[in-house]
């Protein structure tokens, strides 16, 4: 697992003195008789209250929040050379709102091979950049080749003031940069696509939260029992050129179904990134 140096870049105006730290949320299965026996009563009452809490965290005027994922990348981009991918994240609400790290939106990112081919090495990742929370990335998936092979997997933990729509600059990127190009063997470039799943616990109250509260160690298994019933308000939705609808949480959105909105001649590609 490694973590990648922020830096900065400058297709959207990101914004500034967000802390890199997010505590890993962690789910786990008891006997609810057994979580709530072992949890005194006050601590119940906080846990609950935090849920309650994350639900409102999510609303516009009483109504769920809307949030938009979609692709980008730079126009002059050229299939399967160096360049970057944009994971990109859109506020359709009319609030401006502000996700923290206590509360944090969850997304996972798998970077998957387009095609099969007989080289057995991955695509490189040049860096993964956001200054809108935390990202980490594993790259220690092994690799034959196969189509569909994950090569590298990227945890973003999202939050950050991020405006309603037209009050402001209503998007977010999270930025993956990619090296190893186009081969010297025809029938042999490198290309990928991405797959994004916002899981099911976004938006929930994180346990490092509760525990500066007070909440102590012996309601763990109570917490991880709200948290495998949080049923998260966020509507998410998907936008491309090649289609668009919604987008349950725990739904994987593959790159290649929306596509990406720019390519070498501002067509769609035809992996959804290159």
């Amino acid at each position: 697992m490694s973590h990648d140096a922020p830096r900065s870049f400058s297709r959207r105006r990101f914004a500034r003195g967000v802390a890199w730290t997010l505590p890993t949320t962690v789910l786990a299965t008891t006997a609810p008789a057994i979580a709530a026996s072992a949890c005194p009563s006050k601590s119940v009452q906080l846990i609950d209250d935090a849920f309650q809490e994350a639900k409102k965290n999510l609303q516009c005027n009483g109504r769920p929040i809307t949030l938009e994922i979609n692709f980008y990348q730079p126009l002059a981009a050229n299939d399967s050379s160096a360049t970057d991918a944009y994971v990109n994240i859109k506020n359709l609400s009319s609030c401006t709102m502000t996700f923290s790290k206590d509360f944090p939106l969850e997304i996972d990112i798998a970077v998957r091979a387009a095609k099969t081919r007989t080289v057995t090495n991955r695509r490189s990742l040049t860096g993964v950049r956001t200054s809108w929370g935390t990202r980490t990335r594993d790259d220690s998936m092994p690799v034959t080749g196969a189509e569909g092979e994950v090569h590298h997997k990227i945890s973003w933990g999202f939050f950050g003031k991020l405006p309603g729509q037209g009050l402001g600059d209503n998007e977010a990127d999270l930025v993956i940069g990619f090296g190893d190009g186009a081969t010297r063997v025809i029938g042999q470039r490198l290309t990928s696509y991405l797959e994004v799943t916002p899981l099911a616990q976004s938006g929930a109250p994180s346990w490092s939260y509760l525990q500066s509260l007070g909440v102590g160690v012996e309601c763990f298994d109570y917490y991880a029992e709200r948290l495998s019933a949080w049923d998260s308000p966020v509507e998410w939705v998907y936008s491309g050129p090649l289609s668009s609808g919604p987008l349950s949480a725990g739904t994987t959105l593959d790159s290649r179904v929306s596509g990406n909105y720019s390519s070498v001649k501002g067509e769609p590609s035809t992996n959804g990134i290159w």
